[in-house]
């Protein structure tokens, strides 16, 4: 074990919580983008101030000419807007491995007058954008793949409309594709419609988009497959509180559905996040769960009940969902989870591995997990996080079951939650102490 590597032990007992989490990384990276090219200035709060890819978008806006000031202590913003041209017509970005940050800074960069080149990690040049790009190309978009085809790194030439006024894009491997493209053509001003050729993954954060490009002031109807625009108008600023991260609250969701009793404020029944409905997830498996218009309340029933779930709509919460299912009585089988592949690492392969050590016999095939739990957990594992957030924060539900565990490289989390295991032990163990 080495100074990277984080030992849980097993959790007595948790008390009735209530807690108030940072700010969705997804909503708050879509909020500065709009904030960015919206004509005016715009106040954004409770935006997380530690996470990796929120940093890396604001660091990306300001090397874009974008003044963006923090002031306050609840991560508030002050954006002033480029009216949808960027003061900076030649710059290279890096990207990290936020997906968020590559795919939708590809599309607006793409519709706009500069010379860019988009850069990333090693695992990000793994994680697809071809069919982003093919829509981009429709539209009159200059794209290069400097390396692989089909995936970053990006060079980026200006734009030369091609008039179109209906493209296609791909949504199978990414919904945000179509997210990007919604953003992207709000720049345009004039009528367009996005026809997804195939399955859409992930619907609820192009619901999500299509929530905020309304706050600012851009109107889209959602119809069958199609996304339809009336860009007549501008992106206008606007003064908004960015909810806390639904997929950072499932973890401690979770650990009530094990034990105990836990409420998140900020997120309820009128949240704009597909991962806030995880709760009624928790309450198929047993669980007590009370929604309110703001807060969620999960408590544990004693009993953990195996479930067979698509989780198409939650690939982010699914994870917390496959650690739960190890404390199942039964066999549990998640479905619609083919994007875990793709993201920061391959999630499937992860997730049989480091649940296998475990104890539990896994199966795994392209869109699905089968997850048969042991009869006890194995003590004392050391759980490989392949630099991924979402396998270090999950698989800490181990130690609330009652088992101690050791969470490799736990500083991984600094990509969307920095502060997770500092909270995590505060909550549930210096209440003992």
């Amino acid at each position: 074990m080495t100074e990277l590597d984080l030992t849980l032990a097993p959790v007595e007992k948790i008390p009735e919580i209530s807690l108030y989490l940072p700010g969705s990384k997804s909503i708050a990276n879509r909020a500065l983008l709009l904030a960015a090219l919206a004509q005016g200035k715009s106040i954004l709060h409770n935006v997380p101030k530690e996470g990796e890819d929120v940093q890396l978008m604001i660091s990306a806006l300001k090397e874009l000419g974008i003044p963006i000031i923090a002031f306050g202590e609840a991560g508030s913003y002050l954006i002033e807007g480029c009216c949808g041209i960027f003061p900076v017509k030649k710059a290279e970005i890096f990207c990290g491995n936020a997906g968020t940050v590559m795919r939708f800074l590809t599309a607006v960069l793409a519709l706009g007058a500069g010379h860019y080149h988009l850069t990333c990690v090693e695992r990000m040049k793994d994680r697809p954008i071809g069919d982003l790009i093919a829509s981009l190309v429709q539209l009159g978009a200059d794209i290069e793949f400097l390396e692989k085809s089909d995936y970053p790194p990006l060079k980026i030439g200006p734009f030369s409309d091609s008039r179109y006024s209906v493209i296609d894009c791909g949504g199978r491997n990414s919904s945000q594709y179509v997210s990007a493209l919604l953003i992207a053509c709000a720049l345009l001003k004039r009528e367009i419609s996005i026809h997804v050729k195939d399955h859409l993954v992930s619907q609820s954060y192009v619901e999500m988009t299509v929530n905020l490009l309304n706050k600012f002031s851009i109107p889209v109807e959602a119809k069958k497959e199609t996304y339809k625009m009336w860009n007549f108008q501008i992106l206008r600023g606007i003064e908004y509180t960015i909810e806390p991260d639904a997929s950072s609250a499932s973890y401690f969701l979770a650990a009530a559905a094990i034990k105990g009793k836990v409420t998140v404020k900020g997120i309820g029944k009128h949240s704009i996040q597909g991962d806030s409905h995880f709760a009624e997830t928790l309450s198929k498996m047993g669980a007590k769960v009370v929604y309110d218009s703001d807060e969620i309340t999960v408590s544990s029933s004693g009993l953990i009940k195996p479930i067979d779930m698509d989780m198409n709509n939650m690939p982010d919460a699914a994870m917390t969902l496959g650690v739960l299912c190890l404390f199942a009585n039964g066999v549990s089988r998640i479905r619609g989870i083919a994007t875990w592949k793709i993201k920061e690492t391959d999630r499937l392969k992860a997730m049989h591995t480091e649940l296998s050590k475990l104890g539990a016999s896994v199966f795994i095939d392209e869109n699905s997990i089968t997850i048969i739990p042991p009869e006890r957990v194995n003590h004392g594992v050391c759980i490989d996080t392949y630099d991924d957030h979402r396998m270090a924060m999950a698989f800490s539900l181990v130690a609330v079951y009652g088992v101690e565990v050791t969470i490799k490289n736990y500083s991984c989390v600094s990509k969307t939650f920095p502060q997770y295991f500092s909270l995590f032990k505060k909550l549930f163990y210096e209440t003992y102490v």
